[in-house]
């Protein structure tokens, strides 16, 4: 019998969707989705994942709006 996927979001997330999802998908695995489109699935190892987290928080993906934005003065 294959186990249920059970996936979690973080406790910061609303009702309305837009929300990032995370679950177990093995024993070096980790699976990431979007609530909104649940069928298309990321699989990655812990520490890629990780890499990537470092990114988003770094601002690497960022679009030229969101750059402007850090670069102007407070």
């Amino acid at each position: 019998m294959a186990e249920k996927t059970i996936w979690q979001k973080s406790s910061y997330s609303q009702e309305e969707g837009e929300c990032v999802e995370l679950a177990a998908a093995g024993p070096a695995a980790i699976a990431l989705r979007e609530s909104d489109h649940p069928g298309a699935v990321l699989t990655l190892r812990p520490t890629v994942l990780g890499a990537l987290l470092r990114g988003v928080k770094a601002g690497e993906f960022d679009g030229p709006a969101a750059r402007a934005r850090r670069s102007r003065p407070h």
